[in-house]
């Protein structure tokens, strides 16, 4: 699929209610599937990613009823693999958080995925499991692992992904024996690992991080819970960014003032471009004002770069982003990426391993052909930074399916304007 974006305004009053954020999403889906009962999950945005998460966990002995936006899980109770094959499909975080838990099975499970899934390093678990004397073979695009996983005494690295440490809280309190796993120095995206023990503090169980070290009782059980997912704060960084490039207002919904997602930051960082950002009862209104330069740690919030990045472009100055070494294992190497069609569309970027820095502001090229790099986050960041241009295409748009199908939509809904072709 493509989409060609043309040069336009945003609508007065435009406004947009998110979707559910995806990280809770998963994470509440897993821990009721691992509950005995039935739990309800209102506020479910079903998407791609999502959909991976249901059919792991229907692999392991969990039934879903989706009606609407609401998710009634019967969870698996005894755990059992009912399928030798489980696609995640092209979620990390759905492989990353179930690696641990099917684990705990003694019987071998293969996960396997597509797009560039299982090309993702999985070097965590690999020594992990090589150290516990448990099996972990990468076979092509397949990964076969086997338990049993049993509790004890980790130390992990903390500057790798949140998601190894969160599929080891959903799993190791399965397990008899109590678990500590020492995070060493520096602990990035701490964000979400503070959102893991919360979901599991829903579903009655516990685990405690304190000084970067995680204690995690053994035998315990999940209990059945019913929950509302709030919104995605992920996603609302493309329509600040909408609202930023274009000196407009827009306002997003479905928010909670008090997230506790990582990126909700965002608003920290609309506001330190000289933004003005207002709470709202529906969520946040921003109104693109100043548009100075700004300076940003993107290690506690990763997924926030393609559409600052994107932003950036249209910011008075240079902006330096830091912490930004994670964006390079993400669906895509998401700095080079975005370099490549950043430049194509005039502007001035460059980076090192982990900072990236971009001189603003820049006019931008018209009918370029740009693509998404089956990157969710790049096709939504381009699309916005394109309506300042008139023409462009970004090829493989079909990319937003994995988290936000709707987002052309609300996007047009704002007052943009482009025409999609398969």
């Amino acid at each position: 699929m493509q989409v060609q974006i043309h040069r336009c305004n945003v609508e007065e009053g435009a406004f947009v209610s998110l979707p559910s954020s995806k990280s809770l999403s998963h994470r509440a889906l897993i821990t009721a599937s691992l509950a005995d009962g039935i739990s309800v999950i209102h506020g479910v945005a079903i998407s791609k990613d999502i959909e991976a998460t249901m059919r792991a966990m229907s692999a392991l002995g969990a039934c879903f009823e989706v009606d609407g936006d609401t998710i009634r899980v019967t969870g698996a109770g005894s755990l059992h693999c009912a399928q030798g094959i489980v696609d995640c499909g092209e979620s990390g975080s759905t492989l990353r958080f179930l690696i641990p838990v099917f684990a705990l099975l003694e019987e071998e499970t293969v996960f396997t995925g597509h797009g560039k899934l299982m090309e993702r390093p999985q070097t965590v678990y690999e020594e992990l499991f090589t150290k516990e004397g448990m099996q972990f073979i990468m076979d092509g695009s397949f990964l076969k692992v086997k338990g049993p996983l049993h509790g004890g005494h980790f130390s992990l690295p903390g500057d790798v992904s949140s998601q190894f440490f969160s599929g080891l809280l959903f799993a190791l309190p399965l397990c008899k024996e109590d678990s500590i796993i020492q995070i060493l120095a520096p602990f990035e995206s701490s964000s979400y690992v503070t959102l893991t023990i919360e979901a599991l503090r829903k579903a009655g169980v516990q685990a405690q991080l304190k000084d970067d070290v995680l204690y995690i009782p053994g035998n315990q059980a999940y209990h059945s819970f019913e929950t509302t997912v709030e919104g995605d704060d992920s996603q609302m960084a493309f329509f600040a960014e909408m609202a930023l490039i274009h000196g407009a207002t827009v306002e997003v919904g479905n928010v909670s003032h008090d997230s506790m997602q990582g990126d909700h930051v965002i608003i920290d960082f609309a506001l330190q471009t000289g933004a003005e950002v207002q709470m709202t009862e529906r969520g946040y209104l921003f109104r693109g004002d100043r548009n100075q330069a700004i300076t940003a740690d993107l290690s506690n919030c990763p997924d926030l770069g393609p559409a600052l990045f994107a932003l950036a472009t249209q910011l008075e100055g240079t902006s330096v982003f830091t912490g930004c070494g994670r964006l390079r294992i993400k669906e895509s190497d998401r700095i080079a990426c975005m370099e490549e069609e950043l430049r194509k569309l005039g502007c001035k970027i460059s980076s090192s391993d982990d900072m990236v820095t971009i001189n603003g502001k820049t006019g931008l090229n018209e009918n370029v052909i740009l693509h998404g790099h089956n990157d969710h986050r790049i096709v939504m960041a381009l699309s916005v930074l394109a309506s300042l241009s008139d023409g462009c295409i970004i090829e493989g748009a079909q990319a937003v399916s994995k988290s936000y199908p709707y987002f052309f939509e609300d996007f047009k809904a704002c007052g943009m304007e482009c025409e999609i072709h398969d």
